[in-house]
């Protein structure tokens, strides 16, 4: 029995990662229609399919390792009655996860001196990812929950 409730809440875990991927994918293909629309030019229409599959698995690197080493042991240790399931605070710790660990990375924070405007565009996928990743994880949290 607890086997099964354990599998459920990994598929939690995982319903609520996938879901912070699709959304940066979304937003990754809809600012590149932006981009085509505005500067046809300028603007491969690959893009719209080459870009995804590379960002995707660049993605993978941060994804994988942070949803097995901190999402899964907060979604089975975390009770559900923890402040830290509430939509709002959940959403707005995996932006500050997704920005500090891409920050870590890059080696630099925006506003501490090391950042690289170049790489601004990841740190927003950082924040989506994680946000989203956060509010759908809290949001479906009692429906994943195990049985006791």
């Amino acid at each position: 029995m607890a086997r099964r409730g354990i599998a459920k809440q990994l598929l939690g875990t995982l319903v609520a990662v996938l879901s912070g991927w699709l959304a940066a994918m979304i937003f990754l293909e809809v600012t590149t229609m932006i981009d085509l629309f505005r500067n046809p030019h300028d603007v491969v229409p690959a893009a719209l399919w080459v870009a995804p599959l590379t960002i995707s698995m660049v993605m993978s690197w941060f994804v994988i390792p942070v949803w097995l080493l901190i999402l899964v042991p907060l979604y089975i240790f975390v009770p559900s009655s923890s402040p830290l399931w509430r939509p709002a605070v959940c959403c707005v710790c995996g932006i500050a996860a997704g920005v500090l660990i891409v920050g870590f990375w890059l080696g630099g924070i925006p506003g501490t001196g090391g950042f690289a405007p170049e790489g601004w565009w990841l740190y927003v996928f950082a924040a989506i990812v994680g946000g989203v990743t956060c509010l759908v994880g809290s949001l479906t949290r009692h429906h994943f929950q195990q049985a006791i």
